[in-house]
């Protein structure tokens, strides 16, 4: 038997459901087939309840005419049942399409989205919630946490936006499935995709990259072509393309440096602009100890050590930073004068390293200072040391 219901406010099943279903099919992206498999399927639930249909009928919609039937198990039309079932069809033909609609759409978001993981996107800034940005991407929203937000990120409403699609998640209520981030690693890397022709062509790769975000990027890159300057193709014409990465994220600084297989070589370029005289690499302690001047000292560590520690996350390897005269780089790091530091070498504390082992009384009466001093000497070395871990055990997680 076939009849028409009235289906979200409009007569006649045939002629609107099917309007509606092209519809959403051709605008939602969501299977005309997926919709009237789930109305099918709902509708025959609903009236085993409330009309008593026997097990083996079934509601079935036909594609083209949308004419509702009531099938057995053979496929064979079968008279409606003895009950007003024409009343409740259109309210629950309604619920039935909202509810599959709602979830087909979050999951066409979630698996078109998921694609985009680890790529740049662009959006606007829609609104501020307890210090994240609400970005509009499209037709969604995602979040831009503050953590993931550089220092000098600035924004006001309906600013564009620029951002690394950190992670889609799966569809749950409350919470944003889209996450942002401008302090990623990979956030640079993809800019300089976008940027550098031949990055993206495959002509120049990029071996590492280490950041702090909002301070500086390290980035190693390579060609096999012994005709192409890989770190002049990247900088660009009067710098050109750093530069216009560089105002992106806000004035972080980018320092290229070339790799190579050769991994003292590597080491040397990855403590530039220092220029080192010496570089031995230990594979047994994966650690390159370097020999620099004394005026190159500061330069090869970098403020608050961000040079070393970011050319330790490039090449994947401890660095120790040595005066060429034998010195440890003690005052730098330590916060000691030369004198202090002398002492120390001369005591057998010839690194940083060698300090954070110390005994507090027996490193005071060898450089006769009080034991306290020695403590604090000591607390500050392993401070440092556990940086180095710190930064090694990113460097591991972002590679991974």
């Amino acid at each position: 038997m076939r009849t028409e219901i009235y289906l979200l406010g409009f007569k006649g099943m045939k002629k609107d459901l099917m309007a509606l279903l092209e519809y959403w099919e051709k605008n939602k992206g969501i299977s005309k087939e997926f919709l009237i498999s789930s109305l099918e399927q709902g509708l025959s639930t609903v009236y085993r309840k409330k009309a008593m249909l026997k097990d083996n009928i079934a509601v079935k919609i036909d594609p083209e005419t949308g004419d509702i039937n009531f099938v057995d198990e053979n496929g064979n039309y079968v008279e409606p049942p003895s009950f007003p079932w024409e009343r409740i069809a259109a309210q629950t033909a309604k619920q039935i399409l909202i509810q599959k609609i709602r979830e087909a759409e979050k999951t066409a978001i979630y698996s078109e989205f998921k694609k985009l993981e680890n790529t740049v996107v662009s959006g606007r800034v829609e609104r501020f919630e307890n210090g994240n940005l609400v970005v509009s991407i499209g037709r969604v929203e995602a979040l831009l946490p503050q953590k993931h937000m550089l220092a000098r990120d600035r924004f006001h409403l309906g600013d564009p936006i620029r951002a690394l699609l950190l992670e889609v998640r799966k569809p749950n209520r409350g919470v944003y499935p889209i996450i942002l981030s401008r302090t990623a690693t990979d956030f640079v890397k993809m800019l300089l995709i976008d940027e550098i022709p031949e990055i993206r062509d495959g002509i120049v790769e990029i071996k590492a990259i280490a950041r702090f975000p909002g301070d500086l990027t390290k980035v190693a890159v390579y060609c096999s072509n012994p005709k192409i300057d890989p770190v002049g193709t990247c900088i660009g014409d009067k710098a050109t393309r750093i530069k216009n990465v560089t105002k992106e994220l806000g004035g972080e600084k980018i320092e290229v440096v070339k790799w190579s297989p050769d991994p003292e070589k590597f080491t040397a370029n990855a403590l530039l602009p220092a220029i080192c005289e010496r570089v031995v690499y230990d594979p047994t302690k994966n650690e390159a100890t370097v020999w620099v001047s004394k005026d190159q000292l500061f330069v090869a560590i970098g403020k608050k050590g961000q040079n070393v520690r970011l050319a330790c996350k490039l090449t994947g390897w401890n660095i120790v930073v040595n005066r060429s005269e034998g010195e440890s780089p003690a005052t730098l790091v330590l916060g000691i004068s030369e004198e202090m530091a002398q002492k120390l070498s001369e005591a057998g504390y010839e690194t940083i390293k060698d300090v954070s082992k110390a005994e507090s009384k027996e490193l005071s009466e060898k450089v006769n200072i009080s034991e306290d001093e020695a403590r604090e000497l000591i607390e500050s070395a392993i401070r440092h040391m556990q940086d180095l871990v710190n930064e090694k055990e990113v460097n591991h997680t972002e590679n991974e």
